[in-house]
């Protein structure tokens, strides 16, 4: 099995330059959003969908996985990757078709996500009874109402695609903020519930091998593809393993970045007033004039702090 998880990942690497080369003679490329900060019109025509080669690659590494292990949890990665990386896909198909940065309207985006969130719960449930979830510090599972987890449920994968989504706005942030959740979440269900160490395998490395081509100056973007499949691979671990609370800790940069934009939104509708330069939060540095890869730099390092102190509510 480890030669097969090898073999699949030397694909991967070698495949991304391919793709490369054909996303720019076919044009496949990102179209920026006019109201983005000036600083992005150099990515213009970069390629994009980048996730179109490591979602694939994850649902065949946990697919085979789960053959041979027979544990659940990696079809549950699998599958929520999948669809996921599908709405992802249709989104950022449609923006090329469109020749514009939006692809799929909001309200359709949010639809689907809504819809394949309550398909997945549907598909996994037995796995979510009794729903205990498990509180960081205080080493207590709490029980909550089935009705009550089905809309945190519901809420989280729809929630923590978009959030995933809303940080992929500077080469390697959504990437390498992911890798150090993932990790740590993954670590933090090893610790508490003997989850196989194969995760690291079948979620980190694939990432790992695209950041190889998204660090500044970025060579492909992951696009909706990618991004939105990222963050339902973070709700699917911490559902099965019940440990929902602490993304508060292994996902807080993706947090910030969504609670930013929603504080944006608000005051200026509320206030007619802007709290920050730009949002998600990332654009307001750089419109702060910090660079491009001090900003990734300092936000995966705060996200790795924070993933070290919820990985000490487990003493």
């Amino acid at each position: 099995m480890i030669f097969f998880i090898i073999l699949i990942l030397i694909i991967e690497f070698i495949l991304y330059p391919k793709y490369i080369t054909w996303a720019r003679k076919k044009q496949f490329g990102q179209y920026i959003r006019p109201e983005g900060p000036d600083l992005h019109g150099y990515k213009q025509g970069t390629p994009t969908a980048g996730g179109i080669i490591f979602i694939p690659t994850i649902v065949l590494l946990n697919t085979v996985v789960f053959l041979f292990l027979k544990d659940p949890i990696f079809l549950y990665i699998s599958i929520a990757s999948l669809l996921f990386g599908i709405i992802g896909f249709f989104d950022d198909f449609s923006s090329i078709y469109k020749k514009e940065a939006m692809g799929l309207t909001p309200k359709g985006k949010l639809i689907l996500q809504i819809a394949f969130s309550i398909l997945l719960y549907f598909i996994f449930s037995k796995y979510f009874s009794p729903i205990d979830v498990y509180i960081p510090f205080v080493h207590i599972q709490y029980n909550l109402n089935s009705y009550i987890y089905f809309i945190l449920y519901v809420f989280l994968f729809t929630g923590f695609s978009n959030a995933t989504n809303l940080t992929d706005g500077l080469d390697g942030l959504a990437g390498g903020t992911f890798i150090i959740s993932a990790i740590f979440t993954i670590l933090i269900s090893v610790l508490l519930f003997n989850a196989s160490l194969y995760l690291l395998f079948t979620i980190v490395l694939p990432i790992s091998i695209f950041l190889i081509f998204n660090v500044k100056p970025a060579k492909v973007f992951m696009g909706d593809t990618g991004s939105l499949a990222l963050g339902a691979i973070l709700s699917a671990l911490v559902t099965y393993y019940h440990i929902e609370l602490f993304l508060i800790f292994t996902g807080f940069i993706f947090i910030v970045e969504t609670l930013s934009v929603i504080i944006q939104v608000s005051s200026f509708k509320l206030r007619g007033k802007r709290v920050f330069l730009m949002s998600p939060i990332h654009h307001h540095f750089e419109l702060k004039k910090w660079p491009e890869e001090n900003i990734t730099f300092r936000f995966i390092i705060i996200n790795l702090i924070l993933s070290l102190i919820g990985l000490g509510g487990l003493i």
